[in-house]
């Protein structure tokens, strides 16, 4: 007996389309080759951030939002003012100037013994002069202010060479006649022309002292000048 219902026309079948999806869904399974694997679904993008344009991650240090502002340069810090150089000397000598030196200072200059106590130079034109002298009639250390124009005179003596002490005083020279006798320091110190002058035997052979004299008056500037 044949139960198939048959086909009445004008009446909706409503199962005749789901019948054609699934023969067409079956001739594709044949058609792919292995008929058993499915299609690969195209990835879902769905719940996937997506990055900025740049490629940067939002929140790293080199995206806009992450920026730190740059902090405002530092004021330059303004050096320390140094204190002034002296040139030379303090300023403020003693008043006597037998106290500059002691005896043993003279004896190792002058290269004499001693005692070498000091004394006071004689007046000049009724007026006190500034100055000491350490030792004897035969052998002493001498320093006194002069005046400035002595040194003027002595440069342009040809009679006498003047030879540059740095470090010693603002301006030094050591003097000497033109046959190297008669050394005599002469310094300015704050102001102030000074001459210093070592006499080692005073004798007829005392020209053969004129080097170590010399030294000796160097000397005792370069210490003089930093006393007065």
């Amino acid at each position: 007996m044949d139960r198939r219902t048959p086909i009445t026309p004008g009446r909706r079948y409503t199962w005749l389309p789901a019948l054609a999806l699934a023969a067409v869904a079956v001739a594709g399974c044949s058609s792919s080759g292995g008929g058993s694997t499915a299609a690969s679904a195209p990835p879902s993008t769905a719940g996937t951030a997506t990055a900025p344009g740049t490629g940067t991650a939002p929140g790293t240090p080199n995206s806009p939002a992450a920026t730190t502002p740059a902090a405002p340069p530092s004021a330059t810090a303004t050096p320390a003012p140094t204190a002034a150089t002296t040139p030379a000397g303090t300023g403020k000598r003693p008043a006597d100037a037998c106290t500059l030196l002691t005896s043993m200072q003279v004896v190792a200059a002058v290269g004499t013994s001693g005692p070498f106590n000091g004394t006071h130079p004689d007046k000049v034109d009724g007026k006190e002069v500034w100055g000491c002298t350490w030792g004897s009639r035969q052998s002493y250390a001498h320093i006194r202010e002069t005046s400035p124009t002595v040194l003027a005179g002595l440069r342009t003596n040809p009679e006498y060479t003047l030879t540059p002490l740095p470090g010693v005083g603002e301006e030094a020279y050591l003097v000497q006649r033109k046959d190297g006798l008669r050394p005599e320091v002469y310094f300015v110190s704050s102001g102030h022309l000074y001459s210093v002058e070592v006499v080692k035997d005073r004798g007829p052979n005392d020209d053969a002292n004129a080097p170590a004299e010399a030294a000796a008056a160097s000397g005792l500037a370069l210490a003089l000048s930093k006393l007065v």
